[in-house]
């Protein structure tokens, strides 16, 4: 029989949380248990539980080689209030498959699913995203984009959309767990952990994960965030300048000296930027083809592609991909996806 607390009010109930990781980051994993843990201390009463929950009943191994014990096993018939599914690969385990269907018994009976860091890949991966808006680690955003078109992929720091949540991972993890606190619990408590962390700017969940090209300069006017957002969203079919301006609700001399004035540098120039950066990212962190990144950057041919490259990094999308896979078997501690 499957075992489920009931919620009444947020202190008269216990929220259960159970943690299932994957080769994950030990700091980060902390970092997205440890507002509910000192809720509890704060609070002084029992207001979260938290399992960590094993696919095959052994320890878990991080990246510092510190083993966490597993307390309970997807072969419990126990569901929970929240599942943090952390991973920073991409895995082929051979628990798979049972792992897949204890997350859909999870969400079947009520669940909140979270896929932090690379975990919204294995969330997609079983069918729990069809639909649904999601982010995670912005290097495997380039892939996840091109694998799950079903779901709608953002760059941010996490998303929560009705009963499923994704998270860039890392230092992220710290803001989701404070939002989630503050949707358990209420704002007051979410403040009084935050200060207790030493941490009283908490970070929304549409904060960037990582410094964009001239950050600053494009906050400078709404036209340039506009131009820029059209570009990051359309990588595959590119936009020409014109259909740029009148999106913007400006005319396309006006759209350049906008660019001139606050970036040094063309609308064109920054697009082919923002083209290749997605590029690199695919060439780094999936398994298309050199020719496939391409496409799926908006180059229709592999001659303009490879030029482009060229001509921007001094080296060969081939090469380029090449280097980075010998020198490390685990680049940036990431397998490709």
């Amino acid at each position: 029989m499957e075992q489920k607390r009931n919620r009444t009010s947020p202190f008269d109930a216990q929220h259960s949380i159970a943690v299932v990781c994957i080769e994950p980051s030990l700091y980060a994993t902390l970092l997205a248990i440890e507002p509910f843990r000192a809720a509890n201390r704060m609070s002084k009463s029992r207001l979260f539980t938290i399992e960590f929950v094993s696919i095959d009943g052994q320890c878990t191994n991080t990246n510092l080689d510190i083993s966490i014990p597993a307390t309970a096993t997807i072969d419990a018939p126990t569901t929970y209030d929240l599942v943090l599914l952390y991973s920073s690969y991409a895995w082929g385990g051979q628990g798979k498959a049972s792992l897949f269907r204890w997350l859909r018994r999870q969400a079947s009976a009520g669940a909140h699913l979270c896929g932090l860091d690379a975990g919204g890949l294995l969330l997609a991966e079983a069918g729990l995203l069809n639909g649904f808006k999601a982010t995670g680690h912005w290097s495997t955003l380039a892939s996840f984009k091109e694998l799950y078109p079903e779901t709608e992929i953002v760059e941010q720091l996490f998303v929560v959309d009705r009963n499923r949540s994704t998270c860039a991972g890392q230092a992220a993890c710290l803001d989701y767990a404070l939002f989630m606190l503050d949707r358990f619990c209420g704002r007051v408590l979410r403040d009084v952990v935050a200060n207790e962390m030493s941490y009283p700017s908490v970070r929304s969940e549409t904060g960037q994960q990582r410094q964009i090209i001239n950050g600053n300069a494009w906050h400078s006017n709404p036209v340039l965030l506009c131009a820029q957002k059209l570009m990051q969203d359309n990588i595959e079919d590119p936009l020409s300048i014109q259909a740029m301006a009148n999106e913007c609700r400006i005319s396309q001399r006006e759209l350049q000296h906008l660019f001139r004035k606050h970036l040094k540098a063309s609308p064109k120039n920054y697009y082919i930027t923002f083209r290749l950066q997605r590029a690199k990212e695919l060439l780094l962190y999936s398994t298309l083809s050199v020719r496939e990144t391409g496409l799926a950057s908006g180059f229709t041919s592999s001659a303009t592609y490879f030029r482009a490259f060229r001509a921007r990094f001094n080296t060969s999308p081939m090469h380029y991909r090449r280097s980075f896979q010998v020198n490390s078997s685990t680049p940036d501690g990431r397998r490709l996806y």
